[in-house]
């Protein structure tokens, strides 16, 4: 029923806590499919050495985790996907509770994902308590993004539907999560369900590029116009290219950004 689809780059260790974690769901993960992008350490043998039912696939040059979770999802065979990044942990309950969500007919399903800050030893979740919203999502979710893959679940018709992820990064998840809100309402889980660790390694956590984040958000407000959203939500999206223009430079990780944004009133 359900296939669980990782991307992973570099890094052999870790991958194998997000595989365990997929396998203790029991007999309700019909397949895990782990897509190694181009890896230049021992992700590929390591992985094959200590879960060999795992099916690998590789790509012969990076692609992105955008196009790698698709090239996963191509090669899977379930009617659920889910996917679940190679430095997160699904709760035991994960897909549980997903499937029970979706059950009333949801082609999509997000649950709650605790942020463990490895750096600084600080936590917060995603998405936070006010922002946890069942049924129609797509305006709040031109605010920000308020869900992680790794919490997520959808159908492969949904999926195909909509064209899986985009091969920009950051926001290729964002998109693909508008692009769905924009066709199905979406069940939300009020609970716990994902682990996901930042660390240097994290792309949350890299110094964060305005550049990229600046060209994200262009594309975030042809999306809002192609939609017809509102004047005062363009010139919301306006003022958030205009802060980023501004004060990107001081920020540290995409963290800061969000939050640095939040005290302005933009998200």
């Amino acid at each position: 029923m359900i296939s669980c689809v990782i991307p992973v780059r570099n890094r052999s260790e870790i991958v194998l806590l997000a595989i365990e974690s997929a396998l203790n769901q029991g007999n309700m993960v019909r397949e895990i499919i782990v897509v190694d992008d181009a890896s230049t350490d021992d992700t590929k043998e390591a992985v094959k050495k200590a879960f060999p039912q795992v099916k690998i696939v590789t790509t012969p040059k990076r692609i992105g985790p955008g196009p790698a979770r698709n090239l996963g999802v191509q090669n899977s065979t379930g009617e659920i996907i889910m996917f679940l990044d190679s430095d997160d942990i699904w709760h035991n309950n994960h897909c549980k509770l997903l499937l029970e969500a979706m059950d009333p007919g949801f082609h999509a399903a997000y649950g709650i994902t605790k942020n463990r800050n490895l750096r600084d030893g600080s936590s917060f979740f995603i998405p936070e308590s006010d922002h946890l919203i069942s049924g129609e999502c797509l305006n709040e979710l031109f605010r920000w993004c308020f869900m992680v893959p790794s919490s997520f679940a959808v159908t492969r018709k949904a999926f195909m539907e909509v064209g899986g992820f985009e091969a920009f990064s950051p926001g290729e998840d964002w998109f693909f999560f508008l692009k769905l809100a924009r066709r199905y309402p979406f069940a939300a889980v009020p609970e716990i369900i994902t682990l996901r660790f930042l660390h240097e390694g994290s792309i949350s956590c890299r110094f964060f590029d305005k550049k990229s984040a600046g060209r994200m958000l262009l594309k975030l407000k042809k999306f809002a116009a192609d939609y017809r959203c509102s004047q005062e939500e363009i010139a919301r999206i306006d003022n958030m290219i205009e802060f980023t223009e501004r004060y990107g430079a001081t920020c540290q990780s995409v963290q800061d950004w969000y939050l640095s944004m939040k005290g302005k009133g933009l998200v």
